[in-house]
């Protein structure tokens, strides 16, 4: 039995193991029934209130890995918050956050004086709302269409996510750049990706235009 029949048959065992067949007698016949299936809550007893997600009874695989599901929704899965219908996509669920918390703390930046840490400079949802949109916006002015691929060549930092929430807003994809398998590796993303524009720091300008220097078309944005 290969690898995917195995795989396919635990599956099905594992969901018959949610179904329990109702077997009952008939008044008239006195016969048994069993015709009738309803679901066993077999993830109730993992539900923690104070969690944001329970672990199910399964595992679909080997190793250490777990099931998990919403703790709003234990026993069947779910594509919308039951308190906020309207929320499908990552675009939605932060643009419902920069009008809710506008004026909160979104994302912080240590700032390093003299190489020590100092305090963390903080950007509100509102800033990053408005930083998303100017980004978006300047990919448009500068012909790029929609669907096209948009390279993050970042270590982590807030204008990488706000980069991702530009691309999520205008319908681009992000496609993460990392350097630490060498230029080879950032020159094969790129070119396998068509990757039409490049957002990267001063620190990186120079590898960025290194790697990709044969792609005359491409936009370098700090």
């Amino acid at each position: 039995m290969d690898s995917s029949s195995a795989s396919a048959r635990r599956r099905i065992s594992t969901i018959s193991d949610h179904l329990v067949v109702a077997s009952f007698e008939d008044a008239d016949s006195r016969k048994k029934k069993s015709d009738q299936i309803f679901v066993r809550p077999t993830a109730g007893e993992f539900i923690n209130g104070d969690g944001y997600s329970v672990v199910l009874p399964e595992k679909l695989q080997t190793g250490k890995w777990n099931v998990y599901r919403s703790a709003h929704s234990p026993l069947k899965l779910m594509n919308r918050f039951a308190d906020h219908p309207e929320i499908a996509t990552l675009h939605d669920n932060f643009g419902h956050a920069a009008d809710a918390y506008c004026d909160y703390k979104y994302l912080g930046t240590r700032i390093r004086f003299d190489g020590s840490l100092g305090e963390y400079k903080w950007m509100t949802y509102g800033e990053a709302s408005t930083s998303r949109t100017a980004i978006g916006s300047g990919l448009v002015c500068h012909g790029i269409l929609q669907g096209a691929c948009i390279g993050l060549y970042f270590i982590n930092r807030p204008e990488w996510i706000i980069v991702d929430h530009a691309c999520s807003a205008y319908s681009y994809i992000s496609v993460p750049l990392y350097d630490i398998l060498g230029p080879d590796a950032v020159r094969f993303i790129v070119n396998h990706a068509s990757i039409q524009a490049i957002f990267c720091v001063p620190q990186t300008l120079s590898m960025v235009r290194f790697c990709v220097f044969f792609f005359f078309q491409n936009h370098f944005i700090l």
